[in-house]
């Protein structure tokens, strides 16, 4: 994993910036550049595909309407020869630019992209770059649409993982050697909500966040019998989970809406539904009195599937009944912390310490899956999942990680299988999954590095960085969880 080399903490950098180094924690020199900005944040050496780099990050510039990310960059090893294009360890797929790095508000809950030329198609960022060992270079991009008042972000690279709480300050953006950024072309970055989802284990019962809005969404195959709207004696369970959440998010007004499969007429539909969320309004009203809770009851039918119909796993997940609220009222309440349920997995087990050797399918290689960091981050907790090559040539992880081409959400997706949404995380009673953002319509990206496609050499290791929501106050260790692949147990919360 990247080996970090930081003075005490961000908040101490700020202060004793200009002042002498505590002797007993020196802080390792930046490489070598002549327009590197003099204050530096954290230093990490980071293995990409065999080539071993010194990567030391800087504060964000903002200038004007732009934010500017400099990453000072040296070559310290070539995984063959002497030169290497180190650009290519930090982009999309298909490309070779520094064009795939994001930045994350943590209080605003929102991902950036780097943004394009006003022009389209190329990114304003740090083209192609060939660096020869030894040699040391800044990787720039710049970012649009941030607003005024974010003064810090996290910062994600590929192979390097997260760089926490980095400052967002004026300046001067410093020039990238011979291939400077071209600011007066900047166009707009993509800046998307984070999507949260946790999935209750003991019940039908699954959460999703956005900064706008909570939903907490029941199966009504378990509230209600086939094409009725009367509760079953299982409700029960399920409405009382509801009810603990809301009431441990505070009163406000609460949006009850029914929904459907598309299996009878889009009338008798729309009725059912309607007269469903009419069930669980009241049921709710027993415990959560209108005056503090107010509720708007709807029916949507058929109309707002979140999977496709075509499948009996879909149109169970259409079938529901959806308690929503605005977040700005009052907070989404944590997961509740209860006794640990672990769902049965055909893959095999591992600890923290040790993580878990995996022989991948089709003759692709060895590797061993070792949890590093896990830390909390604002609203979020962020974990690094390091894999290992143990074994004597190129190994490949691919789609051993992420989804099929067609994702959960059904959508058509031909480069999901090269990122990690596919791992989760487990706590208590809840499963939590990957963020993710909207990138167009029914376009969402995982909050992950799609480049698993990139074979790992022998002897090294990938950082592969992974966003989920934050556990219950006071949880100390997680499990991380990959459906009957494998499972890692008691991985600490730092």
């Amino acid at each position: 994993m990247p080996r970090r080399t930081t003075s005490a903490g961000l908040t101490a950098l700020l202060l004793l910036a200009g002042c002498t180094q505590d002797d007993r924690t020196p802080a390792p020199p930046p490489p070598s550049s002549s327009s590197a900005p003099a204050q530096t944040l954290e230093t990490r050496t980071v293995d990409a595909e065999g080539d071993r780099l010194t990567m030391t990050m800087t504060p964000l510039i903002r200038s004007g309407d732009t934010v500017v990310l400099s990453v000072a960059t040296r070559l310290d090893k070539a995984a063959n020869g002497a030169v290497s294009v180190v650009s290519r360890h930090f982009s999309t797929i298909l490309a070779t630019s520094f064009d795939n790095v994001r930045l994350v508000d943590l209080t605003g809950r929102r991902v950036y992209t780097v943004a394009e030329q006003s022009g389209g198609g190329r990114c304003t960022c740090t083209g192609l770059q060939r660096f020869e060992v030894g040699q040391a270079l800044p990787l720039q991009a710049a970012f649009t649409g941030i607003p005024a008042e974010v003064t810090t972000l996290s910062v994600m690279l590929p192979y390097a993982g997260v760089f926490g709480d980095v400052p967002v300050v004026a300046g001067q953006v410093p020039a990238a050697g011979e291939d400077p950024l071209d600011l007066s072309t900047v166009g707009a970055s993509l800046g998307a909500d984070l999507d949260a989802y946790t999935e209750r284990l003991d019940v039908p019962l699954r959460t999703r966040q956005t900064p706008k809005q909570v939903d907490l969404s029941l199966d009504a195959d378990v509230l209600f019998r086939l094409d009725s709207a009367q509760l079953t004696a299982a409700a029960a369970k399920s409405v009382a989970a509801v009810v603990a959440d809301l009431r441990a998010a505070g009163a406000g007004p609460l949006s009850v809406t029914g929904h459907t499969d598309s299996t009878a007429g889009s009338a008798h539909n729309q009725q059912l539904s309607e007269q469903r969320a009419r069930t669980v309004a009241a049921a709710l009203s027993k415990a959560l009195p209108d005056a503090q809770w107010p509720k708007t009851v709807t029916g949507k039918g058929e109309t707002q599937p979140v999977a496709s119909n075509s499948s009996p796993a879909g149109r169970r997940l259409n079938r529901r009944v959806t308690i929503s609220y605005a977040p700005k009222t009052r907070p989404a309440p944590a997961p509740s912390a209860s006794a640990a349920i672990l769902p049965k997995t055909k893959g095999v087990r591992g600890t923290a310490a040790e993580g878990v050797p995996v022989d991948l399918p089709l003759r692709r290689g060895t590797i061993r899956f070792v949890p590093g960091a896990a830390v909390l981050r604002g609203p979020f907790l962020q974990v690094d999942l390091i894999a290992r090559n143990t074994g004597d040539r190129p190994a490949t992880i691919l789609d051993y990680l992420g989804q099929r081409i067609f994702t959960v959400r059904d959508e058509f997706d031909p480069y999901a299988p090269y990122g990690a949404s596919g791992v989760r995380l487990l706590s208590g009673s809840t499963a939590s999954y990957g963020l993710d953002y909207l990138k167009d319509e029914d376009d969402h990206r995982c909050l992950c590095d799609r480049l698993l496609n990139r074979p790992i050499p022998p002897g090294s290791e990938q950082v592969i960085a992974l966003w989920f929501p934050a556990p219950p106050p006071g949880t100390t260790t997680i499990t991380i969880d990959v459906p009957d692949k494998f499972r890692i147990g008691g991985v600490p919360i730092s």
